[in-house]
């Protein structure tokens, strides 16, 4: 989930490398859950990898992920998503630990870091007043994440988060061409409306339903099939990269390479 905030405003200031050191130490969180069981509404954003790392630590695939309300889709940025349900706080919490803590979702590693994301890639920054454990010990970052092949991983996030960006984009265009063609068209004067409604071969309705009628049904039809072709784009890309299970036996980051892929294309394809 993307923030607007100045970073100043949420961070100690400073901009972190893998290989730089920060209080992030916690004691294994000995005696706290806080962050776990609050409600963190929709934060806990995932990426296919996480989706990968969850299904093979639980054995559950992501359609069972979403049905036993471990997971949710949302809108979040003008895309849909999925994140961890935390309206209730985790559902892998179990007797106040994490119970995939091995193969937690990405943003769980971090916290309490953030990415700052600037000029094709990322660093890191600390949040302040996010973690409730005041006496933090300095830890090298990429200890503190965990992940294996931290550099893979990282150009995997990067390539994500582009590919997000640029379905974001793509979502906007096509709001943005539909909003001017529908001011077009209720500016149209009665004249040009029932001319384009000749052009498209459309007369009849014009005809039938009058002037004003007809460009408030055409004006609702252009969104209405807007937000359908936005849906469509939507579930496709959830279809591309998270429904269609994962081999869980095999490398993950050549599969996402694929899916990347025809992600790409799908959305190139698309045309306004």
């Amino acid at each position: 989930m993307l923030r607007y905030e100045d970073i100043k405003d949420i961070s100690d200031g400073r901009k972190y490398n893998e290989h730089d050191k920060t209080l992030l130490g916690t004691n294994g969180c000995k005696g706290c859950s806080h962050c776990c069981k609050s409600d963190m509404g929709r934060s806990i954003v995932l990426t296919p990898y996480d989706v990968y790392e969850l299904c093979r630590g639980t054995g559950k695939s992501f359609d069972q992920l979403l049905v036993g309300f471990y997971i949710e889709l949302s809108m979040i940025d003008g895309i849909v998503l999925p994140h961890l349900k935390m309206d209730e706080g985790c559902k892998f919490l179990k007797d106040e630990r994490c119970s995939v803590h091995q193969y937690r979702p990405g943003i769980c590693r971090l916290f309490p870091l953030g990415r700052l994301y600037e000029d094709g890639s990322f660093s890191y920054f600390l949040q302040k007043d996010e973690c409730v454990i005041n006496s933090r010990t300095p830890v090298v970052i990429s200890d503190w994440l965990g992940i294996d092949r931290l550099e893979e991983n990282t150009k995997f996030i990067n390539k994500w988060h582009k590919f997000i960006q640029l379905e974001m984009k793509k979502v906007n265009e096509l709001r943005d061409m539909t909003g001017f063609e529908v001011k077009r068209l209720k500016d149209l004067e009665e004249k040009y409306l029932e001319e384009y409604a000749q052009a498209i071969e459309d007369y009849d309705r014009y005809n039938e339903l009058g002037c004003e009628e007809y460009r408030t049904a055409k004006c609702e039809e252009m969104q209405e099939n807007s937000e359908d072709r936005i849906k469509g784009i939507m579930k496709e890309c959830l279809s591309i990269f998270f429904m269609q299970p994962y081999d869980t036996d095999k490398d993950f980051y050549p599969q996402f390479d694929e899916r990347m892929k025809t992600g790409i294309k799908r959305l190139r394809e698309l045309s306004f």
